[in-house]
């Protein structure tokens, strides 16, 4: 399947779970297909993010009593950056950390909210996320548009990853 870049007239976009018992996801507009995340378990902890010319593969690594962090590379074993958010069920929000110097906080909107953000203390609302539980598609509300396009793919597969493994886990607390 060929990807298109993500324009930056585009506003909205949509993650969708391609089947119940497929770990593939389409990035969509409804015109053009952006991107996909495709699992290589069904445990859904390392998956492969691909776009037009690049990829990103997502690794999980925790300790038991500590923190828990994702790990993103790129198509080279690269390490590009991490997503680490610390132990228990009051511990501070997940923390995306990028060698290219992106830095953003990944926020429930409201308490018991289907909704969720990356935010960046220096560009402030990134992107919004509404992912209702018991759906298949989640809605994609890009805030800063002037942000690359690379980056607003990486943010929405990020936050889907983030998704899955905080509600996979809920019932720990943890990520």
């Amino acid at each position: 399947m060929e990807f298109q870049k993500i324009g930056q007239t585009t506003g909205t976009l949509y993650l969708i779970k391609e089947s119940l018992f497929d770990p593939e996801y389409l990035l969509t507009d409804h015109t053009a297909n952006f991107g996909k995340l495709i699992y290589d378990s069904l445990e859904l902890e390392m998956g492969t993010a691909y776009i037009a010319g690049k990829s990103w593969k997502f690794d999980y690594d925790f300790e038991p009593i500590g923190k828990r962090e994702v790990l993103i590379y790129d198509e080279s074993n690269n390490l590009l950056g991490n997503v680490i958010r610390g132990y228990g069920y009051l511990s501070n929000p997940p923390v995306l950390t990028m060698t290219n110097g992106l830095k953003a906080t990944f926020s429930d909107v409201a308490a018991f909210s289907s909704e969720c953000e990356w935010i960046s203390a220096e560009l402030g609302r990134l992107i919004h996320i509404k992912s209702p539980v018991f759906s298949l598609t989640d809605t994609i509300t890009i805030i800063r548009k002037d942000m690359p396009a690379d980056t607003i793919a990486l943010l929405c597969f990020l936050a889907e990853h983030m998704l899955i493994l905080l509600r996979r886990n809920s019932r720990t607390h943890s990520f």
